[in-house]
């Protein structure tokens, strides 16, 4: 019975983890833009305007945003999918200690494909800005709540 109490701690504590991350990502899908607010603290339309693009960079910034975002909003409905079995299972009756290993690597895995697709974009935008609004993203990005950047950062969008 001890060995079932510590594996149940384990698994409760994953779930916080997961269910941290994957809770910024479906409060932000049910209202608009609260992504975007977490991450740079308004709506990731007025991001151009703030960072002072000029057409030519406001049309790459919007042509890389479009696949970058639906790539986030798949990969965060998948998270929320795999969560909803992981506490499903936790709570069954039987919980089956493989099926709970199972949905926690697959929503560690999700979670870590997000984090590279966000830095992977952040580096794209990056090489279309010049060294001033470089450095107004990266403080833009710095002086956000770590609670809900990192949130937003493994389920959110950043562009």
């Amino acid at each position: 019975m001890k060995r079932y109490w510590l594996f149940l701690l384990l698994a409760l504590s994953l779930l916080l983890n997961a269910g941290v991350l994957a809770g910024a990502w479906y409060q932000a899908s049910r209202a608009e833009g609260a992504i975007e607010f977490a991450l740079f603290g308004m709506g990731h339309e007025r991001v151009p305007d703030y960072l002072k693009l000029d057409r030519t960079q406001r049309e790459r910034w919007h042509a890389m945003e479009q696949d970058f975002v639906k790539s986030l909003n798949d990969a965060g409905r998948a998270i929320h999918a795999h969560r909803e079995r992981l506490v499903r299972e936790i709570f069954s009756a039987q919980p089956d200690e493989p099926v709970i290993e199972r949905e926690r690597a697959a929503i560690f895995a999700l979670q870590q494909a997000q984090q590279r697709s966000v830095i992977a974009q952040l580096l794209k935008e990056r090489e279309m800005l010049s060294a001033e609004q470089r450095a107004a993203l990266a403080d833009l990005l710095l002086k956000q709540d770590p609670q809900n950047a990192t949130g937003a950062y493994q389920s959110g969008h950043a562009d």
